[in-house]
């Protein structure tokens, strides 16, 4: 497990969690809804699959004993104290596989009460915090309407015009004929404000890429801009577009692979999170929306490069190459989906997709500064459990230790502005 200078290591199950907190799981399980012990959900995973940072839990051992004094409330620190205490502060989770259960909530103007919205096939519903229904929007019923696998997620903002915002992936009409999805923008008592779909048209390796676009993920801010991301319905070719608070757009990005993470993290910087298909590997990106009409860096004549975008590039693209485990299974790309701390952001990737829900998905976590500079890159446990199942099976030739990946993965390819594309090295070769 990779462990940071400052000794704060990710624990990657509750059993870690609680062998690192000497004390039973169902306790640990107890604090984390009724005292906030610090517990993330991994971006993309199961229910079942959490982890959490030694050094957020150590502060918040720390914050419970100065609330709680000697009262016996509150646990007690545990003698592994990290050197540095981290602000617990609410992270922005970018999840590309969601829960129907998922829910947020915003306030309403006409109402001192907390509404949450849920998205299905048929339609968003609005819930009071006593869980009465408040307001329903329902689909028209000419065509079906899929959430898909981000649809079911929406953010929404209170202020001077309070809006949620959600998303359909795409829809299909009894013909079969497949529509794009739709961006809703929904006032607070479920009136529709204001609508987005897709309508581009690109020319990739001189094929002209239209409608239906899949909308894949949105990523609002309090301002009111919407950024929000679609793929081709049948081909590998991404868009970005940035919605002023009315939806009028103000920038578009081109992307020849996937895009399925946005998140702000800034007011001129925009993250992006997918794969990117001429380097062949998840990619983790940072745009200026107010010079993004434009496309990756790639050369004119390759396949990858657009010929129609505008000449506006990226700040800054890491690829993360497939790993050992993602080739020798034959599985499908290792998409990157994001994560925002409030002092780094994650990358994962996943490797090799969950077989089942108890087993979880073997993923690479790659820990970056806001301007993408790596700290860390280490295989999370499942990985490992996933690689022992290979050599048991054959499949593999090498055990853990003899692995060429057992410090980790062992690459990245990044490209700025001004470097263009370098390779850099993970480990040292031994």
């Amino acid at each position: 497990m990779h462990t940071p200078p400052d000794g704060n290591r990710r624990l990657d199950s509750w059993k870690a969690i609680a062998e690192y907190l000497s004390r039973d799981i169902g306790t640990v399980r107890r604090w984390e809804k009724t005292q906030g012990l610090p517990v993330r959900r991994v971006p993309g995973g199961p229910g079942r699959s959490v982890f959490a940072f030694t050094g957020e839990i150590d502060g918040w051992l720390r914050d419970a004993d100065l609330r709680n004094g000697a009262t016996g409330q509150a646990p007690t620190a545990v003698t592994k104290l990290s050197a540095s205490v981290w602000k617990w502060a609410a992270a922005v989770v970018l999840a590309v596989a969601v829960s129907a259960a998922f829910v947020f909530a915003f306030r309403s103007r006409a109402s001192d009460g907390r509404v949450t919205m849920q998205i299905t096939e048929l339609g968003v519903t609005a819930f009071d915090v006593t869980g009465t229904e408040r307001w329903r929007y329902t689909f028209p019923t000419e065509y079906r309407t899929f959430p898909g696998e981000v649809g079911r997620q929406w953010v929404a903002f209170a202020g001077t015009r309070p809006a949620g915002y959600a998303v359909t992936s795409h829809r299909q009409m009894r013909d079969q004929r497949v529509l794009g999805g739709e961006l809703m923008a929904f006032d607070a008592a479920g009136g529709v404000l204001r609508r987005f779909s897709f309508d581009d048209e690109h020319r990739l390796r001189g094929t002209v890429f239209g409608a239906p676009w899949v909308v894949t993920t949105l990523a609002a801010e309090p301002a009111g801009r919407v950024a929000v991301a679609g793929h081709h319905y049948l081909w590998e070719p991404s868009v970005v577009t940035v919605l002023d608070r009315d939806f009028k757009r103000t920038a578009t990005f081109v992307h020849a692979g996937w895009i399925e993470a946005l998140a702000w993290v800034g007011r001129d910087r925009l993250l992006i999170g997918g794969f990117q298909q001429a380097r062949d590997g998840g990619m983790i990106g940072l745009l200026d929306p107010s010079a993004m009409n434009g496309q990756g860096p790639e050369q004119p004549g390759s396949p990858f490069y657009c010929e129609d975008c505008g000449r506006d590039r990226p700040l800054k693209l890491v690829v993360m190459p497939r790993s050992e485990l993602n080739v020798v299974t034959g599985a499908r790309f290792n998409r990157a989906l994001i994560e925002v701390l409030p002092d780094r952001l994650i990358a994962r990737t996943v490797e090799v997709p969950e077989e089942s829900p108890s087993q979880g998905a073997s993923d690479a976590i790659y820990e970056f500064s806001y301007d993408l500079e790596l700290l860390g890159a280490t295989y999370g446990g499942k990985y490992w459990d996933k690689h022992r199942a290979l050599e048991a099976s054959g499949t593999l030739r090498h055990t853990q230790e003899q692995c060429p990946e057992r410090f980790g993965p062992r690459q990245i390819h990044v490209w700025d502005r001004a470097s263009g594309w370098q390779t850099k090295p993970l480990h040292p070769i031994q």
